[in-house]
């Protein structure tokens, strides 16, 4: 149990990511990244997350690099994303402000805004998805157009009623996925966006006097696929991962 529980702190801790940090390393219970992704700053594309993306999804990659050696995405059916974000909720908070231009100081934010800001960014809220559906809105499925509204829950909703998991899809990553079953199993959704009967959560919603609820739920979800990811097959080569780097 106890390398389990480990794994599963560190799947919950925070990680703040800037390009011109060259290790990997725990300082004030938060995991600092370097960035090797020739792009902005983005944790869900951190060289910490690109390492636990090519241990839990391996079979999906067939053991082969997320990264160019140049930075640039070796296969763009495969690029990291924030499963529940920031911005989606902040702008239906109170005092919040209404879009991420318009975003307050953190001091006006509820404290559960705050508090939501600073653990949304960690292993168990990310997963992969193709370019094109987490990283632009171009795609025909994708998480950030209406009604999706980049919503989790809404977003799982589109797949199951959408994707066929097969070649005729828009997107051959569908296809590693046998069905939804299998697409489930292999990003830990079960017992966690899931019920036992693979019926999605639906917990997002418009009104304002909601979000508080929302970010009740959606940290819910994130630690509880951080159970299921620290009790899975791949528990022992993340437990390697993060001890070399000293994270324990």
């Amino acid at each position: 149990m106890e390398k389990e529980d480990q794994v599963y702190k560190i799947l919950l801790m925070p990680i703040y990511c800037d390009k011109k940090q060259n290790k990997i390393s725990r300082e004030d219970n938060k995991i600092k990244t370097g960035q090797k992704y020739r792009s902005m700053p983005d944790e869900d594309m951190s060289d910490f997350a690109i390492g636990f993306y090519e241990i839990i999804y391996k079979d999906m990659l067939n053991s082969k690099r997320i990264l160019e050696q140049n930075g640039s995405l070796y296969n763009n059916e495969y690029a990291g994303d924030t499963m529940n974000s920031f911005n989606t909720i902040a702008n239906i908070t109170p005092q919040a402000g209404k879009s991420s231009s318009k975003r307050t100081d953190k001091e006006e934010w509820p404290e559960y805004l705050q508090n939501y800001h600073s653990k949304y960014h960690c292993l168990a809220n990310f997963w992969l998805l193709p370019m094109e559906i987490g990283r632009t809105t171009k795609g025909k499925l994708n998480k950030a157009i209406k009604p999706i509204g980049d919503y989790m829950n809404r977003f799982l909703e589109m797949v199951y009623s959408e994707v066929r998991f097969d070649e005729s899809d828009c997107s051959k990553y569908f296809s590693c996925f046998k069905n939804w079953s299998d697409f489930t199993d292999r990003h830990f959704l079960k017992n966690s966006y899931l019920d036992q009967k693979l019926k999605v959560d639906l917990y997002s919603n418009y009104n304002e006097d909601r979000s508080e609820y929302f970010i009740e739920k959606a940290l819910d979800k994130i630690e509880q696929r951080a159970k299921c990811i620290a009790k899975s097959n791949y528990a022992e080569e993340l437990w390697n991962y993060f001890n070399k780097f000293q994270l324990f």
